[in-house]
């Protein structure tokens, strides 16, 4: 965003992700599918959300019910297949948390990735000084209570008293690897074996499985003009057993239904090319603003964010060792070290306060480094005026890498958090700068940390779309309002529930064309709080240079 006049201005560097509050990505979503009739296998999407659900309700009677507790969130992720450290509940259950709900969890588990079986080996692997698949308990327990993030005694006693993988004072982590994965596995899959026997709980993961579609990609509807946007009868629709005619008579299953139609014009930018994240683009506002504070809330939708081009085989090389055996970063890792710098630096005066810096905790870690530690780094690491130095930013990256012997395992932590993969791509964030221009007064920003899953950013959002987007009723639910706003290159949807009962509401987006949503399903459903609105879905074309149609069908299912 762009508050411009002249002649004084401020400038703000930062990031945005869709698994954080700046972006559109968390929101209740639900698959919908029928198993009688659906004939292609489930998307990666479709299985994620699935997994989600499964183990939130394990925990859980509704997905509507918040997490308020470190012990219910360290639950939640076990029984979703995550073995989650200490060090990783803190990240996301700050002192500021008091409740996450079922999208936040859905976006923890979007960041902790399973551990691997081989990442396990690996990891034991380094103290196995035989290599006989072994380790003594005295290396293992001097490991785990004085390197990373430290055990205590009595659960180091824990893993070398389970007989199956402890014998004749040596540790067997291949066999211990195995019984990890296993657990895991076996953890996750009664998790969704319970979902499918209890008929109330697959009611909550699937709708009420109506859903008769079964192609992924049937012809789109007719186009109406450009940029129209109506409420549909269905009724008006050919019946002459067509993909079209199938889905609207699954719809009248539900207790009501509403439709909306808009097509979109090609973009007349040719050179535009929206499928990387790191697209620039400039969006300005021009106004009279009183005295006053205000908030800027940069987003993205999370339509293109999500999806990967191509996957990721090989993974950079972060560390090397020279001939004398001392540790340096690569060339390539130093390089995505100065872009984050260049991040994290809000101002733009080439060098990391303490504020700026805990930005950069806050987001990799869940924790704020004090001025104590603050003043340790500025004796250890080149820092000018009181500020860390990009050279001292590196130097400090290499201390942890150094701390870890060499293993990078920490530094990928933080790579991951700041939105890059294994090669080194940045394709989970996206960079922005904000400039603020004034004629009559010398303007001040200041950035503030919006908490994981506060909500903040969707309170502005749902505000917006329901003082600009056209409003549709439920036909014979008065309480129950969609609001679409249209915007140039995208279309948000929000849905209202001004009745004293929660409400799911079934989304179907098959007929629309060359189109991309945020939560990557054509169809899903929503749960939608009493008295309460919510961002249902952002659309954005898939490629801008052709005309693209939003078709979406939104019935209520109870």
């Amino acid at each position: 965003m762009v508050i411009r006049e002249r002649p004084r201005s401020v400038q703000l560097r930062m990031a945005i992700s869709p698994g954080s509050d700046a972006a559109f990505s968390s929101q209740k979503s639900t698959p919908s599918e029928s198993p009688q009739t659906k004939k292609f296998p489930q998307t990666e999407e479709e299985i994620f959300y699935m997994n989600c659900r499964a183990a939130y309700l394990t925990v859980f009677k509704s997905s509507l019910e918040n997490i308020v507790s470190k012990d219910q969130l360290y639950l939640a992720l076990q029984h979703a297949g995550r073995n989650p450290s200490q060090k990783t509940i803190n990240k996301y259950w700050t002192p500021q948390t008091a409740k996450l709900n079922f999208d936040d969890f859905c976006i923890i588990l979007r960041k902790e990735k399973p551990t691997s079986k081989a990442e396990l080996l690996k990891s034991f692997k380094q103290l196995d000084v035989n290599d006989d698949g072994y380790i003594l308990h005295t290396d293992l327990y001097k490991f785990l209570t004085k390197r990373g993030e430290t055990m205590t005694r009595e659960e180091v006693n824990a893993i070398i008293n389970l007989v199956d993988v402890n014998a004749d004072g040596k540790f067997d982590y291949i066999k211990f690897c195995k019984l990890y994965m296993t657990t895991n596995e076996q953890c996750l899959k009664t998790t969704l074996e319970k979902l499918e026997v209890d008929s109330k709980l697959r009611r909550h993961q699937f709708g009420n499985h109506v859903e008769a579609s079964s192609e992924r990609d049937p012809s789109p509807v007719r186009k109406p003009s450009p940029r129209i946007i109506r409420k549909t009868n269905q009724k008006t629709f050919s019946n002459k057993g067509d993909t079209r005619s199938s889905l609207l008579s699954a719809t009248r299953k539900f207790k009501t239904s509403l439709s909306f139609t808009i097509t979109m014009g090609a973009n007349s930018n040719q050179n535009s090319k929206l499928t990387e994240p790191n697209l620039i683009k400039v969006f300005g506002w021009t106004g009279e603003l009183g005295p006053g504070i205000y908030w800027l809330i940069p987003s993205t939708t999370g339509c293109r964010l999500r999806k990967e081009v191509k996957p990721v085989t090989d993974e950079a090389q972060l560390v090397y060792r020279d001939e004398t055996g001392e540790l340096f970063l690569t060339k390539e890792f130093r390089s995505t070290l100065s872009d984050i710098f260049e991040v994290i630096d809000l101002d733009g005066n080439g060098l990391l306060s303490l504020e700026e810096y805990n930005f950069f905790e806050l987001r990799t870690s869940g924790e704020k480094c004090d001025e104590d530690a603050w003043a340790v780094c500025r004796e250890n690491f080149d820092t000018k005026k009181n500020e860390l130095t990009r050279q001292g930013f590196m130097d400090l990256n290499l201390m942890e890498a150094n701390d870890r012997e060499g293993d990078p395992c920490d530094l990928w932590v933080t790579l991951h958090s700041m939105g890059y993969n294994k090669a080194l791509e940045l394709t989970e964030a996206c960079p922005f700068v904000i400039d603020i221009y004034a004629e009559k007064c010398k303007p001040k920003i200041k950035a503030v940390h919006m908490e994981a899953c506060s909500g903040q950013l969707e309170k502005a959002i749902c505000k917006s779309v329901l003082s600009k987007g056209d409003a549709k009723v439920m036909d014979g639910y008065e309480n129950i309002i969609v609001h679409t706003y249209n915007c140039d290159t995208w279309i948000t949807s929000v849905v209202e529930n001004k009745s004293d009962e929660k409400v799911i509401i079934h989304i179907n987006n098959e007929l629309s064309k060359n189109c991309v949503n945020n939560r990557g399903l054509n169809v899903f459903a929503v749960e939608v709080a009493p008295k309460s609105t919510m961002v249902c879905q952002h659309v954005m074309p898939l490629n801008e240079q052709q005309e693209w149609v939003y078709y979406c069908i939104y019935s209520l299912i109870s």
